[in-house]
């Protein structure tokens, strides 16, 4: 399936990858730096559930297991099954693919480039970030006033999240868009168990 990502049908995804990972900058590489880390995603997630503990009071850890293990069970399949079997390299490790192009990579203290794992189709972030996004809006909507701030928030993040992943030169937006796609389909089907089995918003 290698061979399949070097081939024209996915110009444009080197192109965008290209044009995103081109237009950089002292600043914004420490700004994606800290985007990009577990650490911006552990604080995320924990003003998350600090909402839901919030509002579902002894409730809580229930709603909160369920987004845990729904996510867990996501980011497995994406790492462990998904990867190894597309095996297409990140472009950070793929650099005769591009040909002229200099990927743009970030330092770190240690003198060293970060360049992520070996494979990169679908992108973890992208379906981490969508999945838990997808269910904390879920278990979340009708206990917020202004429903599209948390929409904004939550989505907002996990645009955000994503975009950088290019920007460091670690995902091809194509990455992100298979991680997407994954993480609506996985969550889809979480919701309706929830729906039939779990928790319910309204409790």
């Amino acid at each position: 399936m290698t061979e399949l990502f070097h081939s024209s049908a996915f110009d444009w995804d080197k192109s965008l990858f290209q044009f995103i990972n081109s237009h950089n900058s002292p600043f914004w590489d420490k700004v994606m730096w800290v985007i990009t880390s577990a650490q911006f995603g552990i604080v995320f997630f924990l003003i998350l559930s600090a909402l839901v503990v919030w509002f579902y009071r002894k409730q809580s850890w229930k709603i909160l297991l369920v987004i845990a293990v729904v996510a867990l069970l996501a980011d497995t399949i994406g790492a462990r099954v998904l990867k190894p079997n597309i095996q297409r390299l990140r472009p950070s490790h793929d650099f005769e693919y591009h040909g002229d192009h200099q990927v743009h990579l970030l330092q770190k203290k240690d003198g060293t480039y970060y360049y992520g794992g070996r494979y990169s189709c679908p992108s973890n972030h992208a379906i981490n970030y969508l999945t838990s996004s997808l269910l904390f809006f879920y278990f979340l909507r009708t206990k917020v006033r202004r429903r599209w701030l948390l929409a904004l928030f939550v989505f907002g993040v996990t645009l955000l999240t994503c975009y950088s992943r290019i920007y460091v030169g670690v995902h091809y937006p194509f990455d992100i868009l298979c991680g997407w796609t994954f993480a609506a389909i996985w969550t889809g089907l979480a919701i309706w168990g929830i729906k039939k089995w779990g928790p319910q918003p309204g409790e």
